[in-house]
Order: C-alpha cells, then structure tokens, then sequence
C-alpha cells in the first residue's frame, strides 16, 4: 500500500487551480562546480545535498571515453578542440566482448503509436548489431542498469570509479551501472535510494530534477490517476517496467517534459551532459534523463554514500 508522506504539498500543486499553463517558464540549470575537487565537491554538493555538474577534466577522463568510441569518425580524435558533435562505437575494441551477457531493454513502437517493453539478458552483439543499423526506428535495444562490477575485467579497468564517490563520504558504494544505446533514450521520473554521480561518457544527455517534496507530490499525483483511471498503483522504485510503457509512462513524461507540468518548472533544476562531464544528483532528489543528438549515447553512474 502507498502511504503519502506529502499530502499537504501535493494538494497545495494541484488543488484551486488549472494544473496546466500556457506560459513556459525557464528551468533552472543547476549549479555548476569549477572541476572535480574533492573538499569543493563535498562542501558544496555532497554535504549541501545540492546537484551540481561538473566539467569535462581532460587531465582525469576515463579510458572508456577514448578507447570505447570513435568521436566525429576519427580513431583519434583531440578533445582539446572541443566536443565532437556525433560518436560511434569502436568495432575493433568492441568485438572482443561480444558475448558478454548484459541486461537489454527492447522497446517496440507499432503503426499506432502504441508501445510495447521487454526487458532480457542478451549477449552484447545483440546491441551492437542494433546500434550499427540506424534503420531500425520501429524499436530501440538501450542496455541499462548493467552492473558494472558484472562486467569483463578490461571494461572495468577503463572506467574506474571515481575519486569523488570512494572519499566524498563513508567510501560505500551501493551500486553502479552502464547505459549504452542511441537517441531517442529515455528513463522517466524516478528517484533513488542513494546519493548518485553521474558520468557521461559519450553523446548528450539531459537530466531535469525535482527536490524530494515536488517529486513526491508528483508522483503521488500520477498514483491517484492510475487508481481512478486503470485501478492500479505503483511503487516509486527505480526503473521498474510499470514505469517504462503504457499510461504511467505517458502521465510522468507529460509532467516533467510535457504541457501538462508548465507551472512545476520553476521548481525544477536541469543539466546539459556532454562527453567528460558528470551530474551529482542527491538522495531523494526526483528525476527524468533523455538522450539526445546524434550517434551514440552513454553514460555511468553510482550510486554510494
């Protein structure tokens, strides 16, 4: 059973007044830090419980953002000249990992629009046979939620985790994972159990956040249309597939990205991700992450305290 911990700021959003507006407010990007430092980092973010970005560190990029990809077709591409505007795998590394098991979701779109979603461990060509054909804009095969501990130990070696997450607090580090696919990826309104450092590691993400009051206001919200419209309810846990298709999906997305959530943008924080550059999300804080642009996508993250 759901229990509101939040009935008072849920009515005080939707109650006396038209949940949708025609005038867009601006989001607020979040704060951005000067670079990785540690005492910054835990002073101004980790302690303050405040998302923060965090900039491209040529000095400290992991090898997954070189030896995984090609940026801008070039085998060796300087990043010192800036941010490649599309990237694709590299086959010659990529080929020897091929038979990795890894945790696919397959999403399918039909000729009306309605979709359908599965989630399956797979071997790794799977994807990459996916991500080499760009004529497949009927489905979308996106790994997400890989452990990275479950990972060959080559992959692992080339994205270690970072010092921000082992010396920010107590050391511990809950989970981590790997997402890999192509634009258009999406994971709706969801928040986690934990502190979480995000890492780019290849192509554009967008992440917009809600603090814990909002988003649990908004959730609650979307419960209650679920129970009036479909008679069912959700938990609020990470990723679970009752999120990721049919009405629940539709109703966060409209929310967050949507019409429909006009009037809670201005208690919203986004952040623009690049190649290199990392979010610190803190616990309880709600949010929403679309891949965008061209090429490849993808990302790291852990999640630790």
């Amino acid at each position: 059973m759901h229990v509101r911990t939040n009935l008072s700021v849920q009515r005080s959003l939707w109650s006396s007044r038209s949940f949708a507006t025609t005038s867009r407010q601006a989001v607020t990007p979040v704060q951005q830090l000067p670079s990785w430092n540690l005492s910054t980092f835990r002073e101004k973010a980790f302690i303050a419980a405040v998302p923060s970005k965090l900039p491209l560190d040529l000095k400290a990029i992991p090898q997954a953002c070189i030896k995984w990809f090609m940026h801008d077709n070039s085998a060796t591409y300087d990043l010192a000249h800036g941010q490649p505007t599309t990237t694709s795998l590299r086959p010659s590394f990529w080929s020897e990992h091929e038979t990795t098991l890894v945790p696919l979701e397959l999403t399918t779109t039909d000729a009306s629009g309605s979709t359908t979603f599965h989630r399956a461990d797979a071997p790794l060509r799977i994807l990459l046979s996916h991500l080499s054909d760009p004529s497949t804009p009927d489905h979308s095969i996106y790994l997400a939620q890989c452990d990275l501990t479950s990972l060959p130990q080559a992959l692992q070696s080339d994205l270690p985790t970072p010092s921000l997450v082992t010396s920010a607090g107590k050391g511990d580090i809950y989970s981590s994972s790997l997402w890999l696919g192509r634009p258009p990826t999406y994971t709706p309104l969801h928040r986690d159990p934990n502190p979480n450092l995000f890492l780019q590691l290849a192509g554009k993400k967008v992440i917009r956040l809600f603090p814990p009051e909002i988003g649990n206001a908004i959730f609650d919200h979307v419960q209650d249309r679920l129970a009036q419209t479909a008679g069912r309810a959700s938990s609020a846990s990470f990723r679970g597939e009752e999120m990721m298709q049919g009405v629940e999906k539709e109703l966060l997305h409209q929310i967050v990205w949507g019409t429909e959530g006009l009037d809670l943008l201005h208690y919203a924080q986004e952040a623009h991700l690049a190649l290199g550059e990392g979010l610190f999300i803190p616990k309880g804080w709600w949010h929403s992450v679309k891949g965008v642009g061209k090429g490849i996508t993808a990302s790291a993250n852990w999640w630790f305290r």
